[in-house]
């Protein structure tokens, strides 16, 4: 099988992470010195000295400067790559589920999984109890590359936390998605809106013949 993350996948976000932090910290360690050097400065003026408002000129300022720049550093850069590596951090730990299905197609719209950035896999497996195609929905890491899944190729995969690790193609092409079962499930869908239409239609005859 293919495996999509090893230790050194781990070991790059961990890095990144206390990287970032470090200049997270190494920045407030300078603005915090700077408001100590201008509280000291402003401690051994004389009383009303005009030189007052230099000290406090730079606090203001530096305030402003660190608040604009870490706030946003922190809450998405920093924030970011803690919510992925707390994704690696499950899937080294985590408890794995195998499955095998028919691969259907790929959803690359704006998805999230915990806040981090997906690329949806639907799978198609055919339910013998509902007789019907169901739809199957994991996840895919868009920092690595896409798999090379074709429309009906068998795959086995194991996910955790419905995230794909490891998968292999069994079969290229083992089922072909008729162009008969994609016109039925748009006349289901086109069905069930004209019956919620009709049902509010007489619903609002009802109440105008009351």
């Amino acid at each position: 099988m293919v495996s999509i993350y090893n230790d050194a996948d781990f070991m790059a976000a961990y890095k990144q992470k206390q990287k970032i932090f470090a200049v997270f910290a190494a920045v407030t360690a300078v603005y915090l010195a700077l408001c100590i050097a201008m509280l000291v400065f402003h401690v051994s003026l004389p009383y009303a000295d005009p030189q007052d408002a230099i000290p406090k000129a730079v606090v203001y300022v530096a305030s402003a400067v660190y608040v604009l720049l870490m706030f946003p550093f922190m809450a998405i850069k920093y924030s970011r790559v803690r919510r992925y590596f707390k994704i690696l951090t499950y899937i080294n730990e985590g408890l794995k589920a195998e499955e095998t299905n028919y691969f259907y197609i790929f959803r690359e719209k704006s998805l999230q999984k915990d806040n981090v950035d997906v690329v949806g896999c639907v799978f198609e497996t055919w339910s013998r109890k509902k007789s019907e195609w169901m739809e199957r929905e994991v996840y895919f890491d868009p920092e690595k590359p896409l798999p090379d899944f074709g429309s009906g190729d068998l795959v086995r995969y194991i996910a955790q936390s419905n995230f794909i690790i490891q998968y292999e193609i069994l079969e290229r092409h083992a089922y072909e998605f008729t162009e008969y079962e994609e016109d039925d499930e748009e006349y289901e869908e086109e069905n069930e809106a004209e019956t919620q239409e009709n049902t509010k239609e007489n619903i609002k005859e009802g109440e105008e013949e009351q």
